[in-house]
């Protein structure tokens, strides 16, 4: 089988954790459990031409990821604060004005964009207008095949109503946790329980997959013939839950694009997710 090729388009960043700072940001995260899940990834983001973007980049290519669509500017390479609280789930301070905020749509990312089997994205990377532009322009020169994964990942107030609806349109997959939900609840007016919830977003959007996850509770994914998987996480001593949503869509997106049965594929990108939790910070090397 031709090996699939996936992009994923965002924030790339330092995350300042407690015990040191560590490579950070949805686009390296997912790029990286794709990659271990056998299709070749390629993170699409900006940072500093400064001490810590070569830093950044030197720690991206240790990883033996490809770090070819990684754009320079003038703007200082991202750092986040993170603080995790008694049950190791992180708090975020997210500086502004950073590189990934003018992420750009070049020639070489959009040729690219077209022989895509997939494309990840989420929602805080679309909080500068030149980067939400350069976003949709990637995904909308993507071909119709191209499965298109909104990780809508909110965080602190960089998201609103038309940012998330601009990417649901385009989404084929949509993955969310708990808070998430509450907060498209209350925007698009859903109504009923979790599974009604998740529906009404199915049929809304015309999603091919819709993707909950619970924490400690869980997960649930659903399809678009109405089947649902249900997965309890493997039981983990937490040391931190930085990455797990990030390294949970990766596994299952990447065993989906290889030809895998959803209910198989939601179990190991569960087993995943477990296994990053019981690590600090991100990225687990496997």
């Amino acid at each position: 089988m031709k090996q699939r090729v996936v992009l994923s388009i965002g924030e790339l960043l330092w995350d300042m954790l407690p015990d040191g700072k560590r490579l950070g940001g949805a686009p390296v995260n997912f790029a990286y459990y794709v990659e271990r899940g056998g299709c070749k990834a390629y993170a699409v983001s900006a940072i500093g031409r400064d001490a810590l973007g070569d830093e950044l980049l030197a720690e991206f290519n240790c990883l033996g990821l490809d770090s070819s669509f990684i754009q320079r500017n003038e703007n200082p390479t991202s750092s986040v604060g993170v603080s995790l609280d008694s049950n190791g789930v992180p708090q975020y301070e997210i500086y502004e004005n950073v590189a990934w905020d003018n992420i750009c749509a070049d020639e070489k990312i959009l040729a690219l964009s077209q022989t895509a089997d997939a494309i990840c994205w989420g929602s805080l990377a679309q909080r500068s207008e030149k980067s939400r532009q350069a976003i949709l322009q990637i995904i909308d020169n993507s071909s119709e095949n191209t499965l298109k994964i909104f990780d809508i990942n909110l965080r602190q107030n960089f998201y609103s109503k038309e940012i998330i609806e601009n990417s649901l349109v385009r989404a084929d997959v949509l993955k969310l946790n708990e808070d998430e939900i509450v907060v498209l609840a209350e925007m698009f007016g859903l109504s009923g329980d979790i599974q009604a919830k998740m529906k009404s977003l199915m049929d809304i959007y015309s999603l091919r997959y819709l993707i909950f996850t619970m924490g400690g509770e869980g997960s649930i994914i659903m399809n678009n013939d109405g089947e649902m998987s249900h997965q309890k996480p493997i039981a983990t001593k937490i040391v931190d839950t930085v990455g797990a949503g990030d390294s949970f869509t990766a596994t299952f997106i990447a065993s989906i694009l290889n030809g895998v049965d959803f209910r198989e594929a939601h179990k190991m990108a569960s087993n995943m997710a477990s296994k990053v939790c019981g690590h600090s910070g991100a990225i687990v090397k496997i």
